[in-house]
């Protein structure tokens, strides 16, 4: 089987279901490769979708993806940068019943590349689902389709279905994953036109904060690599651009990571771009 580099190059495709059924590739097969000896490549990450529904002391309810990495190779954060891919998952859910965006946890920086945000060894995703009124709180059942990016000096895309009988439980929200930001954490963007600086003041709440940009339309940071900002304070550069967002009104989003003397938490930001219109 073909494999490319990383960088903005045609990817390899991994594809099986749970039976560990067929490998297809998107580039045609060497020679070589289609002897009486050749094997279907082994998949270096493996989904599982846990058999029950998560529902939060809130009310919330969570689908739980696991994804086992091969050591050395890595899965993406949210925000991949200008060369990864997230993991993506398309769900088949009973009549009545919708899945949201997944809830990723605080990334790592590669220590070969600390521009890019991934995870190695395990990541679990937390999928947020609305049931619909009138389900009795029984067993439902579901199948997955997922897709991702796996890398190490080269990557390839690799894809699984999986389907299963889900029962709900309750349980506390895991820990590592980011929430509603507080009112004692602070943003606004500062400054007119194009370059613009973006304050976060979490000083109420830490001694220490890491900021992680997401992508969005509109929105450039000049790198995804954020080192950590003693007392609280984060001061970024950022550049604006109205026309590149559909709607004009570009939306400056990311996750804040603080450390406090009670351990570490995370909370999703979302800064307007572009103020409201005076009344």
């Amino acid at each position: 089987m073909l494999l490319t580099t990383c960088r903005m190059l045609p990817m390899a495709v991994l594809a099986w279901s749970m039976s560990g059924l067929g490998v297809a590739s998107s580039v045609p097969p060497s020679p070589a490769a289609t002897g009486p000896l050749a094997r279907a490549a082994e998949p270096h990450v493996r989904a599982s979708l846990a058999p029950t529904i998560l529902r939060t002391p809130d009310g919330r309810r969570f689908l739980d993806v696991q994804f086992m990495i091969e050591r050395g190779w890595h899965l993406y954060w949210r925000n991949p940068g200008d060369s990864g891919q997230p993991p993506r998952l398309s769900w088949t859910l009973p009549a009545g019943w919708s899945a949201g965006e997944p809830i990723f946890p605080v990334p790592n920086h590669l220590p070969e590349d600390e521009d890019i945000l991934a995870f190695e060894g395990s990541l679990r995703l937390l999928v947020p689902v609305t049931a619909p009124a009138s389900w009795s709180g029984g067993a439902i059942a579901v199948r997955l389709s997922a897709e991702w990016m796996t890398c190490k000096e080269h990557c390839v895309v690799e894809r699984q279905s999986l389907g299963a009988e889900l029962v709900e439980r309750e349980g506390a929200m895991p820990t590592g994953y980011p929430v509603t930001a507080p009112a004692e954490l602070l943003s606004e963007l500062r400054g007119e036109g194009e370059e613009r600086v973006l304050v976060i003041d979490a000083s109420a709440l830490a001694s220490s904060a890491r900021w992680f940009p997401d992508a969005s339309p509109g929105v450039r940071f000049p790198s995804e690599r954020m080192m950590p900002m003693p007392g609280g304070r984060i001061e970024i550069p950022v550049r604006i651009r109205e026309g590149d967002a559909p709607d004009r009104r570009p939306m400056v989003r990311g996750m804040i990571v603080i450390d406090a003397a009670g351990g570490g938490r995370a909370f999703d930001v979302r800064v307007p771009a572009v103020r409201p219109a005076a009344k």
